[in-house]
């Protein structure tokens, strides 16, 4: 029972607590607004103080530390310069604010690679001091530099103009060392490129070329000279010289050609001393070219042709005649002009069988051309003399080359190539100059074998070293079969195959050379036992590389949409990774695979981002939509229930048909929205309120009409008058069409009624009627003050303890109390009795505890 009454006196209390709430609500939303104006007036006043400090960056640093939003940390850290403080405001922003920290990275970074530049080119500007300190510049330092120089992006200004001026001069002095070097250079050409010392004039040619070597050795710059090349030039110059002045005084000795002189006619001591008192022979030499005294191994002129050999070969068939004569003459004459003896005794077997002194009538020679012909058979014997002499010479020299080479440390290959080179030249004097001495060939070839002993040595010792490498391959290959049968008869752990046929590989490799006839055998024992090995291997590599193709098609097959797609991709990640772990490929089939994959997974993220970042300018749109919807519910300016129902109706509606929005702005926008409808169902309710409370107030009034009419008609004291002017007040009234309203309507119609033409039993009798509705209206108030648990007074007091039994006995069998208490009000409102200031009160009591609602309803 007691549990009930709770029941009543809470429901009682719940529409001044919704009052209450609607009350706080709008108070809330008053001060969030107030908030939201201060903040929005305190951030203007923060950014114009930054604005005000923009030169003064120690302040800027204090307004970045204090400042609690990120506009105006932002605007701070862009009017920050110098390197210190920027250091100290990157400290501050780098963990509350990325944007503002990133800015100042930047900055830091450029200040940084700034003095990187300015390192840089220091250092090449004191490069190119060094270099202009030295000596000798070499082209070498110079593209060094320039590399260092071309490295440098942004080359200081205030050192471009020093390094280039000071490159410049660097180039200006390279030039000049290489002029120098040319000039040099030339006159070593010069030099070579005298032939015949008859056609030029030694001294004037002597005294020029001097005075080239003195200014190129009295040069500022000659330090920068080769020695080897200044070195030569020297000793081609006084060579020359000498050869020159040997030249004028054998030509001193006779004026005319010597005769000729044979082979055997050079004596042992013109051989060995390159000098002899026969003027003859002294004349000879002098007639040769200076190429005989520099280089006596080498042609004066090319070998014949073939096309010249079928020539003379076609002229030998054939009796020649007098032009044939001639022309092989001039050819003949041209040979010896040039020193090339064997090309003259090949002309000359075309003539030999002319005969000046028996076959000139025949042929009908002239004088002329005889004299040439025995001129030129004396030079060629003269040149044969000369090129006997000069073959012994470079005979000599070529043992002296060989004997000097035992000294030299030569690696065995350059020993084997200087030997094979000096028994060709050898071989190559033999055919030109004819056979040599046997004790210059015992000497020649006793130097040879020494020299070459050495590289012997060597190449025995790496004969040696391969029957050593073959025994070592031969014991490799065994273990490698037995390494290969026990793998094939476990075959589980491809990995552990792929490193022991690598590592097979890599010791295969370190074995060694051996003899080219054993290796192919090895070499195919080896391929052998390795493809015995490789081929399940590959086998297995070929079901691996279809088992990724599978995973790739799966990967590009993932539908983006689902949310289990990003699960899926991690796991085929995982089984990628395992697979790859397990069975490894070829690195070329690994590296395809692989990019294939990535890029399949990279295609699914960026297609995960895009629709993300579709989702977010969704998710975007729906908050400036959902914003605009709190707007509008903001502006809403409507004093009518209705119109504000169908506002908060609208709003709802296009509320539910936007979509989601970003979750960090979720639960502030969605708050937001509640308050505006609560704010606005405030609104709703205070109006209900006063509409009920004007609503009671009129019921009160037309009771309090109703009441008065009874009083008077009780007290026979009513006139037209005062019914009229009850009319009237009732009229004007205008009570609302409610179930109260419309029961004191019918109690007042039904009195006025009554109260026209009423005669004195019909008072009587109404009187009579206003006392027996006295019990009945006591009864009816008690029942209500019992329902509404509001105390009865003290005359009633017996009988509410009897009543109220009964009473909440009827409540608990009827499930709707409201409707009861306003089928009570109902009857009460509509009794007429004799009223006393005490039933006045009661029922005053009544509708009082009543909720507004049970009375407008």
């Amino acid at each position: 029972m007691f549990e009930f009454l709770s029941k009543l006196v809470s429901r009682r209390s719940s529409n001044q607590a919704k009052a209450q709430i609607a009350t706080q609500t709008l108070q809330q939303a008053q001060i969030s607004e107030v908030r939201q104006k201060t903040k929005e007036q305190e951030r203007q006043q923060y950014l114009q103080k930054i604005s005000a400090s923009v030169n003064n960056e120690a302040s800027l640093l204090d307004l970045l530390s204090a400042c609690d939003f990120a506009d105006g940390r932002y605007l701070a850290a862009q009017h920050i310069h110098t390197q210190e403080y920027l250091e100290k405001a990157l400290q501050v922003t780098r963990k509350i604010d990325n944007r503002a920290a990133k800015l100042i990275q930047a900055r830091l970074d450029e200040f940084r690679q700034q003095q990187e530049s300015l390192r840089l080119a220091q250092a090449c500007v004191l490069q190119a001091d060094n270099l202009l300190a030295q000596t000798t510049v070499l082209a070498n330092q110079l593209v060094e530099l320039d590399k260092q120089a071309v490295q440098l992006v942004n080359f200081p200004v205030d050192l471009l103009a020093s390094f280039e001026d000071k490159r410049r001069t660097l180039q200006t002095r390279l030039n000049a060392q290489v002029d120098l070097q040319r000039q040099l250079l030339q006159l070593v050409q010069d030099i070579d490129q005298v032939g015949d010392l008859s056609v030029i004039d030694g001294d004037a040619a002597v005294r020029s070329w001097t005075l080239v070597l003195q200014a190129c050795i009295s040069s500022p710059i000659a330090a920068a000279l080769p020695k080897t090349l200044l070195q030569d030039a020297q000793n081609k110059l006084t060579h020359f010289e000498t050869s020159w002045k040997k030249w004028q005084q054998r030509s001193l000795v006779g004026q005319e050609m010597p005769a000729p002189i044979k082979q055997e006619s050079v004596s042992p001591e013109f051989a060995e001393n390159g000098e002899s008192a026969d003027p003859a022979q002294a004349d000879l030499i002098a007639q040769a070219p200076l190429a005989a005294f520099t280089e006596p191994n080498k042609p004066l002129i090319k070998p014949l042709s073939k096309q010249l050999s079928k020539q003379l070969s076609k002229q030998l068939s054939k009796q020649l005649s007098v032009g044939e004569i001639e022309e092989l003459l001039s050819r003949f004459e041209a040979a010896l002009a040039q020193g090339s003896a064997q090309t003259a005794r090949q002309i000359e077997k075309e003539l030999r069988e002319i005969d000046t002194k028996r076959h000139d009538r025949q042929l009908g020679l002239s004088e002329n051309l005889k004299e040439r012909i025995n001129a030129a058979r004396k030079e060629l014997a003269n040149l044969m003399s000369w090129a006997k002499w000069s073959g012994a010479v470079s005979r000599d020299e070529l043992i002296a080359t060989a004997e000097k080479l035992t000294s030299l440390s030569l690696s065995p290959q350059e020993i084997v190539d200087t030997v094979s080179a000096l028994r060709e030249q050898w071989k190559q004097m033999e055919s030109t100059n004819g056979g040599a001495p046997k004790e210059l060939w015992l000497r020649f070839d006793a130097a040879c074998k020494l020299v070459y002993a050495p590289a012997a040595a060597h190449f025995q010792s790496q004969a040696d070293l391969r029957k050593e490498n073959q025994v070592k391959a031969e014991a490799l290959l065994s273990q490698f079969a037995d390494d290969a049968e026990q793998i094939l008869t476990t075959l589980n752990d491809w990995k552990m195959l792929r490193s022991k046929i690598l590592d097979m590989q890599q010791a295969w490799k370190k074995v060694g050379h051996v003899d080219r006839k054993e290796r192919a055998r090895l070499d195919n024992e080896f391929e052998r036992l390795l493809n015995s090995l490789k081929a399940p291997l590959e086998q297995r590599q070929q079901e691996e590389i279809q088992s990724r193709e599978k995973m790739i098609a799966e990967v590009e097959a993932l539908d983006i949409h689902q949310k289990s797609s990003q699960d899926q991709l991690r796991s085929l990640q995982q089984r990628w990774q395992v697979q790859a772990t397990a069975v490894p490929l070829q690195r070329k089939d690994e590296q395809r695979l692989w990019e294939r994959f990535r890029a399949a997974c990279d295609g699914i993220f960026e297609k995960k981002r895009q629709l993300a970042e579709s989702a977010d300018q969704q998710r975007e749109s729906n908050l400036k939509a959902k914003q605009a919807i709190c707007l509008e519910l903001a502006n809403a300016d409507c004093t009518e229930q209705h119109g504000l129902r169908q506002i908060m109706h609208k709003a709802n509606l296009a509320w539910r048909e936007v979509g989601y929005v970003p979750r960090a702005q979720e639960q502030a926008i969605e708050k937001e929205f509640q308050a505006q409808l609560q704010r606005l169902q405030a609104v709703i309710t205070h109006l209900q309120a006063q509409e009920a409370q004007q609503h009671v107030q009129k019921i009160q009034s037309g009771l309090a009409i109703c009441q008065a009419l009874d009083v008077a008609m009780e007290a026979d004291t009513l006139s037209s008058e005062m019914r009229d002017s009850l009319i009237a007040e009732w009229q004007m009234l205008a009570l609302p069409a409610s179930k109260l309203g419309k029961t004191l309507i019918s109690r007042f119609d039904c009195s006025v009624n009554s109260s026209k033409n009423m005669s004195n039993t019909d008072l009587a009798q109404f009187k009579k009627q206003l006392l027996e509705n006295v019990n009945q209206y006591d009864a009816l108030c008690l029942h209500a003050e019992i329902l509404l648990g509001i105390e009865s007074s003290a005359v009633a007091s017996q009988e509410r303890l009897k009543k109220q039994v009964e009473v909440l006995q009827s409540a608990l069998r009827s499930a709707d109390n409201k409707s009861q208490l306003q089928d009570l009000l109902a009857q009460l409102m509509r009794l007429s009795v004799s009223q006393t200031e005490v039933r006045k009160q009661r029922l005053q009591n009544v509708i009082a505890s009543l909720d507004l609602t049970q009375i407008i309803a």
